[in-house]
């Protein structure tokens, strides 16, 4: 829930900002670090005898939930580009937006989702 608030001018404050098509106030983060499949091997009778954990080729996506930083804020659209460290590692990931998705209820003022696709790395 967000924090209570008076008017448009007083807005409730997240965590941190992200520069995505404008700045956003960042309320929450959620997304994998690294994408990962379970392989499974089973004894002579079908039953599980060992797994691995290999890294998996789909893509990572994160969610941010933010609120606008001023009324006058737009949304970014599908396809924007950003980068922002979502896992606190230390290096900003390069991003794309995916999607978007408006939440407006009595509890939160003006909050979106940003779904994000993180690029791999060039090598």
């Amino acid at each position: 829930m967000s924090l209570p608030y008076s008017s448009e001018t007083n807005l409730p404050q997240g965590f941190e900002t992200v520069s995505c098509d404008g700045t956003h106030i960042v309320e929450a983060v959620s997304g994998n670090t690294a994408q990962s499949r379970v392989i499974s091997r089973t004894d002579q009778f079908g039953d599980a005898s060992d797994y691995m954990i290999r890294e998996n080729a789909e893509p990572i996506e994160i969610t941010i939930t933010c609120q606008r930083a001023d009324t006058s804020t737009s949304i970014p659209a599908a396809g924007t580009t950003f980068t922002y460290d979502y896992d606190r590692s230390g290096t900003a990931h390069d991003l794309v937006v995916k999607d978007t998705i408006v939440n407006r209820d009595k509890d939160a003022f003006d909050t979106f989702d940003i779904v994000a696709v993180v690029t791999p790395p060039t090598t």
